[in-house]
């Protein structure tokens, strides 16, 4: 497992696809694309464990979040 983690999102191919060229042959990254599912205004909030909000505002204002894995 790398223990940088590049989640990029659904809409930025452009960028994920710079991101996978730069840290290319780097085992330390992994770039990927956004894959949770974003709910629907006002709905309760699920049970998925991949829902973090500080990651959640970092993609939607940047366009990626880094996570750090352990």
């Amino acid at each position: 497992m790398s223990p940088y983690l590049f989640i990029v999102s659904r809409r930025d191919h452009a960028l994920f696809e710079l991101l996978k060229e730069r840290f290319a042959g780097d085992d330390k990254v992994e770039v990927i694309l956004d894959r949770r599912m974003q709910p629907e205004p006002g709905a309760p909030p699920g049970v998925d464990r991949r829902i973090r909000p500080e990651v959640t505002e970092e993609i939607r204002t940047r366009g990626y979040a880094v996570v750090t894995l352990s």
